[in-house]
C-alpha cells in the first residue's frame, strides 16, 4: 500500500468545515487538475492514470466543478511547484478557486507520486503529499489524496477508500463482486456459477453475508474477505432469506421459513437461531437495521402489496412506515439515522424514494428512464449507491443522499446490480 507523508503541514492540521454538506443546496468548489508530470517515460502511464482517477472522484464526490486546464494561460507549474515559483498568473482567468498539481516518476521498481493542492485566491499551498508504492496501489493513493481534498473543504472525509460489493453476470452466472467506491479494481469473489444475490457487509467490513442457490436451495453464507473462507450461516429447509448484521456485528436478522410462513428471525452469527421476531400471516422480509441497533425496517404484505415497516426489537411492536403507492420495498436504514431509503414502484417504474423514520417527509430521488432499485447508504451517509436500467443494462450508480449528482461508476458487461457499501476500510 502507498504511504503518505506530507509535505507542507500548512492548513492541514485543523481542516475548516466551509460548507454544510447535509444543507439544502450544496455548493461546487471549481477545480483544476493539471497533468502530472511524468519523470520519464515509463512513468506516463501511471502519470495518466493518476489524473483519469482524480479527476473521476472529484466529479463522482459532487462537491467540485471541475475545470479543463487546457484553458490555462501556460503551464503554471513549468518552473516548480513550490508556491513562489507557481505561475498563478497563468491560470488567474480559469476560475479555479482550487489547483492540484505534481508529478509521477518511478522509484525502487515502484511509483512515487507527488500531489499539491493550491489555493489559487490565496496563492499559497494548502498541503502536498508524497505516495509510494506498487503500479497497482495507485488507484488507492489517489483515493486517499481525493478523501484528504474533502475532508479539508467539508470537515468530514471522503469515501474513496471505501469499497461497495455487488452482484454481476459478466462471467455467465450472476457471481459476488466488489470494488473500488468508484467503481474501480473490481474483483470476482464467488465462483459458484449459479446464482449468488443480496450481499451485505458485516459492521467491521471483514465479512460479507450473502444467498447462494448453489447445491440444493438458496442458503444463507459469510464470506471472509481475510483468506477469503466461507461458512454457512442458515441452510435450514425452505426459505433462508437475506441477511442483515446488527451494528454491533453480534446478530443477524434474516428471513425464515421454518414453520411454514417467512417470518424475521434474529441469528447469532454462527447461525443459531436467538429470537422470532415477527408473527404475522404477511411475508416479512428485506430487514435493515437502525444505526442504534433498536429497530428494524422490514418489507411486508400484512397490509395487501408490499409495504415498510418499522419493528421495535425489545417490545416486538410493528407500525407501518410507507403509505403512498402500493409497492414499496428495499428499505436501508441511513448511518446517520436520519432517512430511510427505498425502492418505489411510481408511474409504472422503480425509483428511489427517502423517507423520515416517523413517515414524514416522503422525497422521490430519482427520476427518469429506467428502473432504479436496491438503495444502499455510504458510511457516513453522504450518497447512495443503486443499480439503474437508465442506460440500458443494469449497471451500478452514486448520488448525493438528496438525489443530487447521479454518476454511473460500473460499465461491465453483463448486469450489475444489489449494490451494497462497506463500512469504513479505513480511519476517517
Amino acid at each position: 500500500m502507498g504511504l503518505a507523508l506530507i509535505l507542507s503541514t500548512g492548513f492541514v492540521a485543523e481542516a475548516q468545515v466551509v460548507v454544510d454538506i447535509f444543507g439544502p443546496a450544496i455548493p461546487r468548489f471549481p477545480i483544476c487538475v493539471f497533468p502530472f508530470k511524468a519523470q520519464g517515460s515509463d512513468a506516463t502511464q501511471g502519470s495518466q492514470e493518476a489524473m483519469r482517477i482524480l479527476t473521476q472522484d472529484l466529479r463522482i464526490s459532487g462537491f467540485f466543478e471541475v475545470l479543463d486546464p487546457s484553458k490555462a494561460l501556460s503551464d503554471p507549474f513549468r518552473q516548480g511547484f513550490e508556491p513562489k515559483d507557481v505561475d498563478f498568473d497563468a491560470i488567474k482567468l480559469l476560475g479555479a478557486d482550487i489547483v492540484v498539481g505534481g508529478k509521477v516518476e518511478l522509484e525502487g521498481g515502484g511509483l512515487r507520486w507527488e500531489a499539491r493542492l493550491y489555493d489559487l485566491p490565496q496563492r499559497r499551498m494548502v498541503f502536498g503529499k508524497v505516495y509510494r508504492g506498487s503500479a497497482n496501489d495507485l488507484a488507492l493513493m489517489v483515493h486517499k489524496f481525493v478523501d484528504e481534498i474533502i475532508k479539508y473543504y467539508t470537515g468530514e472525509p471522503g469515501i474513496f477508500q471505501t469499497k461497495i460489493a455487488f452482484i454481476s453476470s459478466r462471467s455467465g452466472a450472476k457471481e459476488l463482486y466488489v470494488m473500488d467506491a468508484d467503481g474501480e479494481n473490481p474483483r470476482q469473489l464467488t465462483q459458484d456459477k449459479n446464482l449468488v444475490l443480496s450481499p451485505k457487509w458485516s459492521p467491521d467490513g471483514r465479512e460479507i453475508a450473502f444467498i447462494s442457490y448453489v447445491g440444493a436451495g438458496a442458503h444463507l453464507f459469510s464470506l471472509e474477505l481475510n483468506g477469503m473462507r466461507r461458512r454457512v450461516i442458515s441452510a435450514r429447509e425452505n426459505m433462508n432469506g437475506p441477511g442483515a448484521w446488527s451494528p454491533d456485528g453480534k446478530r443477524i436478522c434474516t428471513t425464515l421459513s421454518i414453520q411454514g410462513n417467512p417470518e424475521l428471525y434474529l441469528l447469532d452469527t454462527s447461525g443459531n437461531i436467538l429470537q422470532r421476531l415477527t408473527q404475522h400471516p404477511g411475508i416479512d422480509v428485506s430487514p435493515s437495521w437502525s444505526p442504534d441497533g433498536r429497530s428494524v425496517a422490514f418489507v411486508s404484505d400484512r397490509a395487501g402489496g408490499p409495504q415498510i415497516f418499522i419493528l421495535d426489537v425489545a417490545s416486538g411492536q410493528v407500525r407501518r412506515l410507507t403509505f403512498e403507492g402500493r409497492y414499496n420495498t428495499e428499505p436501508a436504514w441511513s448511518p446517520r439515522g436520519d432517512r430511510i431509503a427505498f425502492s418505489a414502484l411510481l408511474n409504472g417504474a422503480h425509483k428511489i424514494c427517502s423517507i423520515r423514520p416517523d413517515g414524514r417527509d416522503l422525497v422521490q430521488l430519482t427520476d427518469g428512464p429506467g428502473n432504479d432499485n436496491s438503495p444502499s447508504w455510504s458510511p457516513d451517509g453522504r450518497y447512495l449507491a443503486f443499480s439503474s436500467t437508465r442506460a440500458g443494462g443494469s449497471q451500478i450508480f452514486i448520488m448525493l443522499f438528496n438525489g443530487q449528482n447521479p454518476v454511473q461508476i460500473t460499465r461491465m458487461p453483463g448486469e450489475q446490480s444489489l449494490p451494497s457499501w462497506s463500512p469504513w476500510m479505513t480511519e476517517k
